[in-house]
């Protein structure tokens, strides 16, 4: 059996959201013997231990700090934690002909038709009344359940759904959760008041009551599992690969490693999937500071920030295109990727990717040094690519850097398509960039 790729099915499993994939990452850091650190409080940090910080509940940064951080720096492995998906909107349920439907919006860019007919569920984060307003207790919420469907139009009614296919956004999206069956309505307001509310869905499916609910931040998710693919299980179907697969790769990178002279730093960001201008993103100072922070901490001054800057070295890791059989001519002549063919260094001449021959060859050596295969991938020159961490991340740092991910099909579906052997060899590479001399 491939251990890595089983892991990585558990772990998609268990992370419906951003949230919940921090979770997941923070209970292996602990379990691993990561202290968290408070961010709120004076640290005192040594030199060769593991510590990770949490922001939002949906971002961490967790690292060993090295033992000659001053003369060797920082290897960084950066992912997010968050996917596409159908967001539910505050106040969300509408009574449409004694039907009750959730209002939702759309995160970052998913590709809405698979969306469409799929058993979901609701999953987030709640808010709980507190005697302190400014201290209130929030957890996390899996409502695990069957419990919404967003329904097609009947081609009937709809005859050009498969030459066209547009989706209305605005109501096309709603998810249908049960019906009043008490109701005498034949008609009327398809938008009047919703004698349910969602407070009240959420006490009669968790241990909450209605009553102790402030807010919610949910987010609809496919109930299908993750799962093992083809007649030799050399696939993974499931939704959440991009990006998942990548924190769970540079998770268990660190968490084999052991204390090295250079600081050893596994940056999971949230909010990649909408342009990552959020406190938890990579277009914030989030990483900066903590690596000041930490330096700081441990004795060094400014002079040393922009010395150890200069040593770093960054791998945004998010994952990449893989040719798709029908539709080849969609994709570079040469540069295009195979699932189950290894890692993927990405490129792109106007540095959408940061990859460039420098940081490219760096991994290019560590990787034909231990036999790990790996793959090179551009754009098709008159295509653009999707946006990823790499850039912002670098920029926000002044650090040299590298784009890498396994290869996928479906990206941005409901359910993706990934190489059940890919990500045993990521965590290979990931391992050697944090621990080779």
């Amino acid at each position: 059996m491939n251990k890595d790729a089983a892991e990585l099915i558990e772990f998609i499993n268990n992370s419906p959201t951003a949230f919940h994939a921090a979770a997941e990452v923070e209970k292996r850091l602990k379990g691993a013997g990561f202290k968290q650190l408070d961010p709120a409080q004076k640290w005192k940090l040594k030199e060769g231990e593991k510590y990770f910080v949490s922001r939002n509940d949906s971002a961490l940064i967790a690292f060993i700090t090295g033992k000659d951080f001053l003369n060797q720096g920082f290897r960084i492995i950066s992912s997010h934690t968050d996917s596409p998906a159908l967001k539910v909107k505050p106040d969300p349920i509408i009574n449409s002909e004694g039907q009750y439907v959730l209002n939702t919006e759309i995160y970052g860019g998913p590709i809405l038709n698979t969306w469409y007919d799929r058993e979901l569920s609701l999953a987030g984060k709640i808010v709980l009344k507190s005697k302190d307003s400014f201290e209130l207790k929030e957890e996390l919420i899996d409502l695990e359940k069957n419990l919404v469907v967003v329904p097609n139009l009947p081609i009937h009614l709809n005859k050009d759904v498969n030459q066209k296919g547009k989706i209305d956004k605005k109501k096309g999206l709603r998810a249908l959760i049960t019906q009043n069956l008490d109701s005498k309505e034949s008609g009327g307001d398809s938008d009047s008041e919703a004698e349910l509310k969602l407070k009240d869905l959420i006490a009669q499916l968790s241990d909450y009551r209605a009553e102790e609910i402030l807010e919610a931040e949910l987010y609809l998710y496919p109930t299908q599992k993750a799962q093992y693919l083809g007649p030799k299980d050399e696939f993974i179907a499931a939704g959440r690969q991009d990006n998942l697969a990548m924190v769970h790769a540079s998770l268990e990178a660190l968490l084999s490693s052991k204390a090295e002279d250079w600081t050893q730093m596994a940056v999971f960001y949230d909010n990649e999937e909408i342009g990552s201008h959020t406190p938890q993103g990579a277009d914030s100072p989030f990483a900066g500071n903590l690596i000041e922070r930490v330096i700081y901490n441990l004795g060094a001054k400014r002079e040393d920030y922009y010395r150890i800057i200069e040593k770093s070295f960054l791998i945004s890791a998010d994952m990449a295109h893989a040719v798709h059989p029908n539709f080849s001519e969609e994709y570079d002549q040469n540069n295009r990727t195979l699932l189950n063919q290894g890692p993927v260094i990405k490129y792109n001449a106007n540095l959408k990717y940061t990859t460039n021959a420098s940081t490219a060859g760096v991994l290019i050596d560590l990787m034909e040094k231990n036999e790990i295969p790996y793959q090179l991938y551009t754009n098709r020159s008159d295509k653009r690519g999707g946006s990823t961490i790499g850039p912002i991340a670098a920029t926000q740092l002044g650090i040299k850097s590298i784009d890498l991910g396994n290869p996928l099909l479906a990206m941005h579906s409901s359910r993706e398509l990934g190489g059940s052997n890919d990500q045993k060899e990521m965590i290979k590479v990931m391992t050697l960039f944090y621990q080779e001399n």
